[in-house]
């Protein structure tokens, strides 16, 4: 199952101890397309604070409830999960979190999640038996899926010289957060409104300049399958989507 971004930002975070508000923004690494963190902003609760959760403070997503459970409570957040400014999170507060709630240490190991392909819940055996907190290496950077996405500023997405359209939205896989896709908005050239972009297709990417460069061309891109914004993306689609554009499966 895939969970878009907007979709998640409707939702109400809840902690052991009660409601928290609502997702400021979710960050990914722009190494491995992950989403690491996701963000709250609340006066109310946390007051001049922007708390930072890792996908392995998440214990359920209900979207009939519309609520995210976290197995936190809002007080030790508040303690100990929390900046003044998105500015002061660095590889040293990275580890400092994941010490503090048990979270994975995405950046500590071969898989998407450091040891692990998900990220794990603190209160499991495989997270008590996590090695020592080590500081990432900042090779990759954290990057702010509301500014790749936003109305304001967003994310042009170029197919060789040729503008292909800008990000509106990306779709995560529910199990590991794995970005699969960007939704890409080409309404103004193409008779697709939005397309479904894979980062393994980008060949370059400048996020400082917000522009990304990707393997396929307008024409492959046309012929594709058509992508509609509100219906669940299928095993079947996947298929039918790289097989049209000649892409290796992530799944095989």
């Amino acid at each position: 199952m895939f969970l878009n971004a907007t979709s998640l930002e409707k939702l109400t975070l809840v902690a052991q101890d009660g409601e928290m508000g609502k997702i400021k923004d979710l960050y990914l690494d722009d190494e491995n397309y992950t989403i690491r963190y996701l963000t709250i902003a609340s006066e109310k609760w946390f007051p001049d604070q922007i708390i930072y959760l890792s996908p392995s403070a998440i214990s359920r997503i209900d979207f009939d409830k519309k609520v995210i459970e976290v197995n936190h409570t809002r007080e030790d957040l508040r303690e100990g999960a929390g900046l003044r400014d998105e500015k002061e999170m660095d590889p040293e507060k990275e580890a400092e979190f994941a010490d503090r709630f048990n979270w994975s240490q995405y950046w500590a190991g071969e898989s998407v999640w450091g040891e692990q392909d998900t990220p794990l819940n603190p209160e499991s055996e495989a997270a008590s038996q996590q090695t020592a907190v080590s500081t990432p290496d900042r090779s990759n950077h954290l990057i702010s899926v509301n500014h790749m996405k936003g109305v304001f500023s967003h994310a042009d997405v170029f197919a060789g010289e040729e503008h292909a359209g800008y990000i509106t939205d990306v779709l995560i896989e529910e199990e590991t957060w794995i970005i699969r896709y960007f939704v890409v908005s080409t309404g103004s050239w193409s008779t697709h409104a939005f397309t479904l972009i894979s980062p393994d297709w980008i060949e370059e990417a400048n996020w400082s300049e917000d522009q990304i460069q990707i393997s396929l061309t307008l024409e492959g891109i046309e012929k594709g399958p058509l992508y509609q914004k509100n219906k669940a993306v299928t095993r079947g689609f996947e298929e039918e989507l790289y097989q049209s554009y000649g892409k290796p499966a992530y799944w095989k």
